[in-house]
């Protein structure tokens, strides 16, 4: 209970200093750091009493975060361009915003011709590709692919969608493992594709997200095509799948920053381990796993981890019902070391358990996870708010 207090401190101060105090203490910033303290206060507490608990405020978080991103974003386009559709002069000018999703499809490129092939800003901008290069790489280090699932101003919209429907449709279980194989087929087919022509293939011809965010005008038959596969994609991968699979399906079998995030996943700080031990092989964890990264095989073979996919999501701790998986520093991990694990003996001194349990590695993980999202959205979440209270107002004073 005090760790949670101690954490709860902590994340009011982080919360006060860039939602409130870096926006003037503006009405909507008290709302929303308001919201974010009562998200990670009941997750916190949630967790305190029964581990896994937490991971719905996790969700509600990330969907909320996914809607006002893309308000606050399109808002930002009608005022630079007058609408979402990409000019020629925000081409020519290299005035895109910088998508983290185009990091796997630029970085071969940028090493072989020494240019940038997305047109965006180098850098003054708050999607320059300096400053997402920079975000990519703190968050490498810390969250790993724990991005995709607290960050991701994107999968939000999956996140929500499958998490719509009670039960799910089509079971993928089985398929899994072929699901992660096509990911990374599909990932290597990208980044060889963007090479070759020395463009982003996946944002000029897969992303589903253009259609909540900016798009090519349709002004040819190359264009019209893709727009269809656009609406396609977002209907199909971010709508109708994660509702039928309750699985983040563009996620994980499309997305090529996914796959990315994955392959650089081994220098983060944490990562996800199953007790073998304790496994009893219910596989309540793979039909779980939003992004497929446990199936049958996992478990069969004791592996003791997740696939390389796992973006510590902590849904598949949530359900375990023998308490067999949990959050564990990589390192300790790697040294067979349960000093900040689960294994550390409980001190019988109340303030020394307080201590130990700041120090374990799930509450690290929530804590700088959290933390980074705070800072990312609280820009994008603000404006969105009073956009949406100004609309409220302009709707009330029509009637």
């Amino acid at each position: 209970m005090i760790s949670s207090l101690i954490l709860s401190a902590m994340m009011a101060f982080i919360i006060f200093f860039f939602v409130v105090l870096m926006n003037n203490f503006s009405l909507a910033s008290l709302l929303y750091a308001f919201f974010l303290f009562f998200l990670f206060a009941r997750m916190t507490f949630s967790e305190h009493k029964k581990m896994g608990s937490g991971v719905i405020y996790r969700r509600i978080f990330q969907t909320v975060f996914a809607v006002g991103f893309c308000i606050a974003f399109i808002s930002d386009l009608y005022n630079e361009r007058g609408s979402m559709a990409i000019t020629s002069q925000a081409m020519s000018n290299s005035e895109l915003p910088f998508c983290h999703i185009a990091i796997p499809q630029v970085l071969i490129p940028l090493l072989v011709t020494k240019n940038i092939i997305f047109p965006a800003r180098i850098s003054g901008h708050y999607a320059a590709v300096s400053s997402m290069i920079l975000i990519w790489l703190v968050c490498t280090l810390i969250l790993g692919r724990g991005w995709c699932s607290w960050v991701c101003f994107y999968g939000g919209w999956e996140e929500g969608f499958s998490h719509l429907a009670k039960k799910q449709r089509i079971k993928l279980l089985p398929k899994n493992q072929e699901l992660r194989e096509f990911h990374f087929g599909f990932f290597f087919f990208i980044v060889l594709a963007s090479l070759c022509e020395l463009a982003c293939i996946y944002c000029e011809w897969f992303c589903p997200f253009k259609l909540v965010t900016e798009f090519s005008p349709i002004d040819s038959i190359p264009s019209l095509i893709a727009t269809v596969l656009f609406i396609g994609f977002f209907l199909g991968l971010v709508l109708a799948l994660p509702i039928l699979t309750k699985k983040r399906t563009q996620c994980s079998s499309l997305c090529p920053f996914g796959a990315f995030a994955s392959l650089t996943d081994r220098f983060s700080l944490f990562q996800m381990k199953i007790d073998s031990a304790k496994c009893v092989g219910c596989m309540k964890c793979a039909s779980t796993c939003p992004f497929s990264a446990i199936d049958i095989k996992t478990i069969q073979e004791k592996k003791g981890h997740p696939e390389f996919t796992c973006a510590k999501c902590g849904e598949c701790v949530a359900v375990c019902p023998q308490k067999a998986i949990s959050y564990e520093l990589r390192f300790n991990m790697k040294k067979g070391c349960g000093t900040c694990g689960h294994n550390q003996k409980v001190s019988k001194n109340a303030a020394c358990r307080a201590f130990q349990e700041l120090l374990q590695p799930a509450q690290l993980f929530r804590f700088a996870a959290f933390s980074f999202a705070v800072i990312m959205s609280s820009d994008f979440m603000i404006k969105s708010l009073k956009l949406i209270a100004c609309a409220l107002l302009n709707f009330g004073g029509a009637k």
